[in-house]
């Protein structure tokens, strides 16, 4: 009967009080009523609670004299962890001692810091970055001898490093993931995207502000969004459009494959590509996508920087057109990166998909005002990545779904 009443996930995952007499016959007392056998009623009692809308979707509804301690607790162990509250949040949900909305942000603030929110925040970077497609990355190793596949490897790890150190110490900033100019090498990175120098393990070396952007210029994405011989400005312009500066993309009225062969060998993949991109109809999209992608062509298929394509000098200048109708002038990756940092279409973009996959919800679930209120709380904690989590546990902890 104590596991029956534990497996009753439906009642017993939102609230800390016993099931009602209703509760246990309907529940609990009629699968062993119906049942010929201990094992077939528990087996029925357990599919009845794994099918149950109220244990497969939280449920939210609920009015203020309704929403307890427990399913504030249970809302914020979901929210932030993807399992359910620790036992010192049991302990002080059942002591009735958390009573007001700072203590709800004081226990969400110790929750953030646990091993299970940054796993789940790298889930979200796996979403955000689209690292599965360095899955399939293969280069042409008569072109690129120096890489293989050690080398992404090393490149992961070199990332991963990055995000840790961006969000997990010093004041955990957004705008460094898009800024620093620093890269996690090893020895054999350092071959290849450094100046060379032995190094005893991962170290964080600082790079020319010029050559480097945060995750816009990282090895790993470079490599991951450029072809086995080539660069691919299309891929990575639109990565950049979509994810880093925040504008959503139509899709194209026709698909146009990008094919090597068609073109001039002598042209440069800028070149190849402002052709093939050239029509009224492609630039409704390209002049967004080229510019961003284009001021990433010093850089090679494998992410190395680079001054010449063809023996010619590389051109990363660019106009950009955003949807309000201004023109920015755009001279390589660090320009972008300061666009993007200062800009609140990328904030508010950026906000909305953190909240998407922390809740699995959007935002207007909450209320029409949730995305402009977590918004204006990232601004005004100066883009505080852990902040902004704390302030979505909270917020959809205390708030009733519509």
């Amino acid at each position: 009967y104590d596991i029956s009443l534990g497996l009753v996930g439906s009642e017993m995952c939102i609230r800390d009080s016993p099931l009602s007499e209703e509760e246990r016959i309907n529940f609990v007392d009629k699968r062993f009523q119906e049942a010929d056998t201990l094992e077939k009623a528990i087996r029925r009692l357990v599919l009845l609670t794994l099918t149950s809308p109220r244990f497969l979707y939280p449920d939210t509804s609920f009015d203020e004299t309704t929403r307890n301690h427990w399913s504030k607790s249970a809302s914020l162990a979901m929210t932030l962890w993807d399992s359910l509250p620790d036992a010192e949040l049991i302990r002080r949900s059942k002591a009735g001692s958390i009573k007001n909305p700072k203590a709800w942000e004081e226990q969400a603030r110790r929750m953030v810091w646990d091993r299970r929110t940054r796993d789940k925040l790298n889930g979200f970077f796996h979403h955000w970055l689209e690292l599965d497609r360095a899955d399939e990355v293969s280069k042409d190793s008569k072109l690129f001898p120096e890489f293989s596949e050690k080398v992404m490897s090393d490149l992961r790890i070199s990332l991963d490093l990055f995000l840790e150190q961006t969000i997990w110490t010093g004041h955990s900033n957004y705008k460094n993931l898009i800024l620093a100019d620093y890269l996690f090498l090893n020895s054999q990175l350092s071959d290849v995207y450094g100046d060379g120098k032995d190094q005893s393990g991962f170290q964080k070396v600082s790079l020319p502000p010029q050559n480097r952007a945060g995750v816009i210029t990282h090895p790993y994405l470079l490599t991951s969004f450029a072809y086995h011989n080539n660069t691919s400005p299309i891929h990575r312009g639109v990565f950049l459009t979509r994810n880093i500066v925040g504008i959503a993309l139509k899709p194209p009225p026709a698909a146009t494959a990008f094919k090597d062969s068609d073109f001039d060998p002598k042209l440069t993949m800028r070149e190849k590509v402002t052709e093939l991109t050239r029509s009224k109809a492609c630039m409704a999209c390209h002049s967004m996508i080229n510019p961003l992608g284009f001021s990433l062509e010093t850089f090679d298929a494998i992410g190395r920087h680079r001054d010449k394509e063809l023996n010619k000098a590389i051109n990363d200048d660019s106009e950009l057109s955003t949807d309000e109708g201004t023109k920015i002038q755009i001279r390589g990756p660090r320009d972008v990166a300061e666009f993007a940092a200062n800009s609140p279409v990328a904030h508010r973009a950026f906000v909305r998909q953190l909240f998407h996959h922390f809740v699995k919800q959007p935002t207007a679930a909450y209320g029409p005002d949730t995305l402009d209120n977590l918004q204006k709380h990232f601004t005004d904690t100066n883009f505080n990545v852990s902040e902004l989590l704390v302030k979505i546990a909270t917020v959809t902890a205390q708030t009733d779904q519509p």
